[in-house]
């Protein structure tokens, strides 16, 4: 297909000859070319302005930009350099510290005093000594409740690192896409400003020519800057897009070049019976399981504490007449008034809850990943319609818009209208496939694996 401006040159017809050819003609010449050579400028200027730096003296500590990855790659990169993963793996070694405390003896800190007395008057010959040795010693299992209740703490934190990097995971995805379609979008409107420049310059021409109103000249010259608002918006989202991609992975990432923006093909739908099976083995799910089993712990470590420990006393002196003295005996204490029942109640109140979470959580995937096939699916629909139906008519009925005005029985205004609508149904497929993408990022954090 011939471009508007080629078909309206061409198919000039109030003009004469000489004056069609030589003067208007060479104008558009001269356009294209620059705008060729402006093309290639536009292309990389979203890569120049992220590193825009790279010529000032602050160059060497910025990090160097890496080629844009693929989907795999920065799937695993989220999943080991997130931010959340690494504030979640820390999370898991403050729980695996537990275990300094939860291991130590049964034995606790001996406690020692000493008594000193003599009688008055000279009743007693000499000051008696006596020294009392208490060993406190836990005989009610105390220690073994400690390392279980450190054994469900690391369980628990363990299973939510697996979750935060499911959702680190996703936010990758969402990110992976968004700067895909913002480079398309890009892309996309770099070729429509130059078109539209072009376009503007030769309706200048014309009308000093005497071939084109003062209004066609004005028209096309506000489309030309309509669409330079809308490619600037769009390297915005752009240089968004790269920079949660690199919050998401670590890295700092070129723009994409001239990948294709589509999302993977889905494969098999999970079905009500596939997404359930799936959220029995959630660690969504499991997070929740786990933290009610270490409350549960927490509970019977709080309970079986009620029980203090045994102490063995052992005890050595001398008498007033200066003898040795030696003996022992035992004490504890009888948990009668206060039996831990702050922390028993606290804890059985925090099982009670995260397992209703659990019960949430289970509902919720089921449900969400079967609405979500069923948002991609017509996502998809909508798409298909604009590529098998709607793009074909619009681009007919800006060809024939176009060859209408060539022939000088059209309006501009109609040109206008017809290009507009074909570049906003290009715009709004875009729109579609970012919406798969943010669809396919949530899929992605509730399985924790591409669909």
């Amino acid at each position: 297909m011939k471009s508007f401006v080629t078909q309206l040159i061409s198919g000039t017809s109030a003009l004469p000859r000489a004056r069609r050819r030589t003067p208007v003609l060479a104008a558009l010449l001269a356009i294209m070319l620059a705008a060729g050579a402006a093309g290639a400028d536009e292309r990389r200027r979203i890569a120049g302005a992220i590193g825009g730096a790279a010529s000032s003296p602050d160059a060497a500590a910025l990090p160097a930009l890496e080629a844009f990855p693929s989907l795999g790659r920065a799937m695993a990169l989220a999943r080991e350099r997130g931010p959340d993963v690494v504030r979640a793996r820390g999370s898991v070694g403050v729980a695996q510290a537990s275990y300094a405390g939860a291991r130590l003896s049964a034995l606790d800190n001996p406690y020692l005093e000493v008594f000193v007395d003599r009688g008055l008057q000279g009743v007693t010959k000499d000051a008696a000594v006596q020294a009392n040795l208490w060993l406190p010693l836990e005989v009610s299992g105390q220690r073994a409740r400690r390392i279980d209740e450190a054994d469900a703490l690391v369980a628990w934190q363990k299973t939510l690192f697996e979750v935060t990097r499911f959702s680190a995971e996703g936010d990758a995805v969402r990110a992976y896409g968004a700067a895909l379609v913002a480079g398309a979008r890009v892309r996309t409107l770099e070729g429509i400003v130059r078109d539209a420049g072009a376009e503007a310059e030769v309706y200048r021409q014309r009308r000093e020519a005497g071939d084109a109103t003062l209004q066609e000249e004005k028209l096309a010259s506000m489309e030309h800057a309509r669409y330079l608002v809308m490619l600037q918006e769009s390297r915005a989202d752009l240089t968004r897009a790269l920079v949660d991609l690199a919050r998401a992975t670590g890295r700092m990432f070129e723009p994409p070049d001239s990948t294709s923006a589509m999302p993977p093909v889905p494969g098999e739908m999970y079905g009500e019976a596939g997404a359930a099976r799936l959220a029995d083995t959630s660690p969504h799910v499991a997070a929740s399981t786990r933290e009610a089993s270490f409350y549960a712990r927490a509970g019977q470590r709080a309970a079986i504490e009620a029980h203090p420990p045994v102490n063995l006393i052992v005890t050595a002196g001398r008498g007033d007449l200066g003898e040795p003295r030696f003996g022992g005996g035992l004490s504890w204490t009888f948990p009668v008034a206060r039996r831990k029942q702050a922390e028993v109640a606290r804890a059985d109140a925090e099982r009670a809850r995260a397992l209703a979470e659990a019960e949430v959580k289970r509902r919720l995937v089921v449900q969400g990943l079967s609405g979500l096939e069923l948002e991609r699916a017509e996502v998809r629909r909508a798409r298909e319609v604009i590529d098998t139906a709607a793009l074909p008519a619009a681009q007919a009925s800006a060809d024939a818009a176009i060859a209408t005005k060539a022939a000088g029985k059209g309006e501009m205004l109609l040109v206008l209208t017809t290009r507009r609508d074909l570049e906003l149904l290009r715009l709004r497929r875009l729109e579609l496939i970012a919406r798969e993408w943010s669809i396919l990022g949530d899929i992605v954090a509730w399985t924790g694996e591409l669909p």
